[in-house]
């Protein structure tokens, strides 16, 4: 694992020096794990054209000699930066990058107050950038929180029937996530039926199951820090004219997608592959969200599958296409996979049935 760091590390170097910095100042955590595989609470990293430099506190003693390996490791005393000054890593008129998206105010001000002397240079997701293109580890962990969601999807549809709560499903999941090698939930599952279904980011109560109920299930499996992201659209009872065809144009929709999707294509050709559909059967109004997002060590991360991101899609990026329709005070349907970009192509990593599954 340390020669990954390693790898990461030298990829941030160049990518330090093309934005003409000397260094640069990180302070947000998934980006420190990213980057040393520190998995602890507190700390800072600074990354130099030659060298690193991680600070946290006694907490982290033994953690930090286990976990970071490539950077020179400081347990701060008093302040880290009482600790960063000590060290003297910073020569005078040095430009040096920090994490605007994410530092208050009233750290920066605290930190060009202790540090008179640098220049300071605001940067955005320079390292959200490079991790956005998986390595193989990455894949590798992401593949198992996948396949750990499909399990623990396969196990929980008998339990799923009317008079069953969305609380009750939503707690079982979260039980055989970890019962099935997960860390736990890739974060609160999203169990809504009924005219609730329609509540893109409902989070579960305890409503009762009824006869006639769209069901949207949006859950994941967290694994080794990775975030699995998987949405399934059930039917309680025999299904109605109605529910066949809004499931079959999202499904239709979330397929034009993963076709769509490749290497080289702008993030805004696959939102467009997947709106266009349901625009055209029309329930346009009705798609209320982007079509997809990046995951990883975070569950929505770069890059964003919308109409206006025209970046283009890239090898190794591991991105959700979701489609979705949702009909107030009736009921919604999503279906959203997790999908590998190739160069000619999209791969789907989840494995369970898109068929309109009849509980």
């Amino acid at each position: 694992m340390s020669s990954i760091f390693k790898n990461r590390l030298n990829n941030l170097y160049n990518d330090i020096v093309k934005h003409d910095l000397h260094g640069l100042y990180i302070t947000n955590l998934t980006n420190i794990r990213y980057l040393t595989g520190f998995t602890g609470s507190a700390a800072i990293l600074i990354v130099l054209k030659e060298s690193s430099y991680f600070f946290t506190d006694g907490r982290y003693i033994q953690q930090s000699k286990e976990q970071v390996n490539n950077a020179n490791v400081t347990i701060i005393s008093t302040s880290y930066f009482d600790s960063i000054n000590r060290c003297n890593i910073f020569n005078e008129k040095s430009r040096i990058g920090f994490e605007s998206d994410h530092m208050s105010y009233s750290y920066y001000d605290s930190m060009i107050n202790q540090f008179p002397n640098i220049d300071w240079i605001s940067t955005n997701s320079i390292i959200e950038n490079l991790a956005a293109v998986k390595d193989s580890e990455e894949i590798s962990s992401l593949q198992t929180a996948i396949d750990i969601t499909d399990n623990v999807f396969k196990k929980i549809i008998p339990e799923i029937k009317v008079g069953v709560t969305e609380k009750y499903i939503s707690t079982r999941i979260s039980y055989l996530f970890k019962m099935n090698g997960a860390d736990g939930d890739s974060y609160e599952s999203i169990i809504a039926g009924g005219p609730r279904s329609a509540l893109p980011h409902a989070r579960p109560t305890e409503r009762k199951f009824q006869k006639g109920d769209f069901i949207v299930m949006d859950f994941g499996a967290l694994y080794n820090g990775y975030h699995a992201d998987m949405t399934r659209t059930l039917v309680v009872g025999k299904p109605s004219t109605k529910h066949t065809e809004i499931y079959n144009i999202v499904l239709e929709s979330h397929l034009n997608g993963i076709k769509t999707a490749r290497s080289d294509i702008p993030c805004s050709q696959v939102d467009n592959a997947c709106r266009s559909i349901i625009d055209q059967s029309g329930y346009g109004e009705m798609f209320t969200h982007s079509t997809g997002h990046g995951i990883g060590l975070e569950v929505h991360t770069l890059p964003r599958i919308h109409k206006n991101n025209h970046e283009l899609l890239k090898k190794n990026h591991v991105i959700t296409i979701e489609s979705g329709i949702y009909i107030p005070d009736w009921g919604g349907v999503r279906i959203e996979d997790d999908c590998l970009i190739l160069d000619s192509s999209c791969q789907p990593l989840n494995k369970s049935t898109k068929e309109l599954i009849v509980v």
